[in-house]
């Protein structure tokens, strides 16, 4: 029970890896812990994880989904291999999206282009690593996001895959948007009054591009779709010393939060597993969506 519970802790205090990354790790730990019959355990944990990443919608409809489709199968065994399967499905749909949203990735580049990104999104650097190996990325700029420095990640595992790429502070994307040809980011949510969530910092850089003509792409499944406006997300605050030791002496206020809400008018298209739509054909993406779950 212990190690099943240290493994739900960490998720929950996982504050580098964005909505997706998260929620693939989630569903590999419930389908291993539903062969270990451990009921309890994943309850727990998905409770732990209810009261964790306020910021990450998408994240708390899956654990209430969990909660009401998968957990209660657990308690017959009869049912626990519909339970299972419950969750390879939700496994495969999650990859499918992320291959189908690099494939219409493709689709929008036309040469190979230098591309600026900030943080890490798993969506993102999937799509990133397709681009390079069609000969559609000619270099990657990455942000470094700090405090928590999520830019490190992505820049590792980009050039790993032989993406040539550089990393840069986040003080300098007023020069990067100048040197890049496209921006490229992924999104923790996209609210219902026209509002997106990212790392902190996509603001300034949605406007710095926008002021230099650079496209900005998102790149986000239909499951970071939410009915929420920007108002009903809690985003959370996190230690001073994130960013600074303080002193005794101190008195001034340190403000660490690491998503900033973002207009949508500020980008060229959302790019999802059903196609590339611009800002203005959301609302009409989300109604379809409606009438089908009807």
């Amino acid at each position: 029970m212990a190690a099943m519970l240290t493994q739900f802790e960490d998720l929950a205090a996982d504050n580098t890896s964005g909505a997706t990354e998260l929620i693939q790790r989630i569903l590999a730990l419930c389908e291993s812990g539903a062969m270990g019959n451990t009921y309890n355990e994943i309850r727990e944990g998905l409770n732990l994880l209810e009261d964790a990443h306020s910021s990450m919608p998408s994240l708390h409809t899956v654990i209430q989904i969990l909660k009401s489709e998968f957990l209660p199968g657990l308690k017959n065994a009869d049912d626990l291999e519909q339970s299972l399967r419950y969750i390879v499905s939700l496994q495969k749909i999650l990859e499918e999206s992320g291959a189908q949203i690099a494939e219409k990735f493709l689709s929008v580049l036309e040469r190979p282009t230098r591309i600026l990104t900030i943080s890490r999104s798993s969506t993102v650097i999937s799509a990133l690593k397709k681009a390079h190996k069609a000969n559609k990325l000619s270099h990657l700029y990455v942000l470094e996001a700090r405090p928590a420095y999520e830019g490190w990640r992505t820049v590792r595992d980009c050039s790993a895959a032989g993406i040539s790429s550089t990393l840069m502070v986040d003080a300098a994307m007023g020069e990067a948007v100048q040197t890049a040809e496209a921006v490229v980011i992924g999104a923790d949510s996209v609210s219902s009054d026209g509002y997106l969530l990212n790392k902190t910092g996509t603001l300034p850089l949605a406007i710095c591009a926008s002021e230099f003509g650079l496209p900005l792409y998102v790149l986000c499944d239909s499951l970071k779709f939410s009915p929420q406006t920007r108002r009903d997300v809690t985003i959370d605050e996190h230690p001073d010393s994130e960013v600074i030791e303080k002193e005794e002496s101190d008195a001034f206020k340190v403000w660490n939060r690491y998503f900033e809400w973002v207009p949508i008018n500020y980008v060229e298209a959302f790019i999802t597993e059903r196609g590339v739509f611009p800002p203005e054909e959301l609302e009409a993406l989300s109604t379809e969506e409606t009438a089908a779950d009807e």
